[in-house]
Formats: structure tokens, sequence, C-alpha cells
């Protein structure tokens, strides 16, 4: 599984699909900052839900990189597919990871922010983005050529339910009574932003409850991923 990784990961380097949502991320997130002091809670928040849009557009270039034919000797060589998804998805953490790093000490060593952050404030940061990442990973993944085939397809339908999951509550609101459920199962991407946003005024806590639901959520996705994938090697 590490060597698998190791090769995925220098094959996904080498083949540059990465760099539109990576250069895409560091731009936007250096227009944020190109004036100073900024508020920490407030430029954090904004920057987090960028990294959502960037960690979903990532996944999909990820889980993409791959031919078909040279996808199903990895298949082969790996002996299952669900090691090559496995190694796939780790692939993408650790780029996903690299970009929460940069988002997280770019400001505070830039001397971007009024003051510095506190012990509960690096707290916030860090766990905001990577449960953030990893829910952009987990959704991204049903939006692979495995699953729609053609990407003019899959990319739009991947930004409507990005969007959805900012809007959950307006839109909530306007369903019939009997149809609000379909709010509540949305990514709740909306709610990690919103706690991060008022963690100044808000509680320990409830910031703690709402990422430790965005991480389930994610890891539920994942976790469905692996198993449909498994679920072909059986069907083949």
């Amino acid at each position: 599984m590490i060597y698998l990784t190791r090769y995925l990961l220098r094959h996904h380097i080498r083949s540059q699909k990465y760099f539109a949502p990576v250069i895409f991320y560091i731009i936007t997130m250096l227009l944020i900052y190109s004036y100073k002091p900024n508020p920490i809670a407030d430029s954090y928040s904004v920057t987090a839900m960028l990294l959502f849009l960037a960690a979903a557009w990532l996944g999909v270039m990820v889980m993409n990189t791959e031919p078909a034919r040279q996808y199903q000797l990895l298949v082969l060589h790996a002996g299952s597919r669900r090691k090559v998804v496995t190694s796939q998805l780790i692939c993408a953490w650790i780029m996903q990871f690299m970009l929460t790093a940069i988002t997280v000490l770019y400001p505070v060593f830039a001397g971007m922010f009024e003051r510095q952050p506190t012990g509960e404030e690096w707290m916030m940061t860090w766990l905001g983005h990577l449960g953030l990442s990893l829910l952009g990973l987990g959704i991204s993944v049903f939006f692979q050529k495995s699953y729609i085939p053609l990407l003019s397809r899959s990319m739009p339908a991947l930004i409507i339910v990005l969007l959805l999951s900012f809007i959950q509550v307006s839109l909530s609101e306007r369903l019939p009574e009997s149809l609000q459920w379909l709010g509540r199962i949305l990514p709740p991407a909306f709610y990690q932003v919103r706690e991060m946003m008022l963690f100044d005024e808000s509680k320990m806590s409830s910031f703690v409850s709402v990422t430790l639901w965005t991480v389930l959520y994610a890891s539920g996705l994942l976790i469905i991923h692996v198993w449909l994938s498994g679920r072909r090697d059986l069907r083949s």
C-alpha cells in the first residue's frame, strides 16, 4: 500500500492535473490577504470555504488522473480495486493537507493578522480547514469518471452540490414541510463555516460538535465509495 501510494503521488504530481485547482486556490487566498490587518476568525472562515471548493475540484482531478488501461493494470498489480482507491484517497488527502498547512501558516508568518491567534483559534483553524477539505474530498469521489464518465456532466453536477451545501438552511425554509429533510441531508459545509465565522461568540463545544459531524459525514461518504469499489471487484 505504501509503495502504491508513493507511485500514485508521483504520477499525480507529474501529470500536473492538480495545477488548476491549486493555483486557483492560492491566488484567491493571496487576494484575500492583499491588505492587513485582518480579523482571524473571519479570514480563516473564508479560506476554509474556498478550501472546501478547491478540495472537491482537486479530488476529481486526482481520481481522474489514471487512464482506463493504466488503472486496470494498477488494480491487477495491487490485487484489488479497493487498495487502489484507498491509495488515491491518501494521495488526495496529502495534497489537501499541504494546502491546509499553507492556508493556516501563511497569514501568521506574513503578519497579516491584527494579533497572534490564541490556542483555541489555532485549534479552530486546523480542525475547520481539515474537516472541510475532507468533506470536499468525500463529495468529489462520486463525480469522477468511474461514476459519471463525461467531465462536462460531472463538474456542473459537482458545482450544484457544492453550492447547495451552502444554502441548505434557506433551502429548507422554502421547501414544504414534508420535504425539509432534504436540507438536513446535504453536506454540512454551511454549518462548519458559520461556526468558524462566529467562533469568538460561540462556545468551543458547539464548534467541536459541528466539526465532528462534518468529519463523520465525510468519512461516511469515503467509506461508501471504497465499499462500492469492492463491490465492483466482486462483480468482475
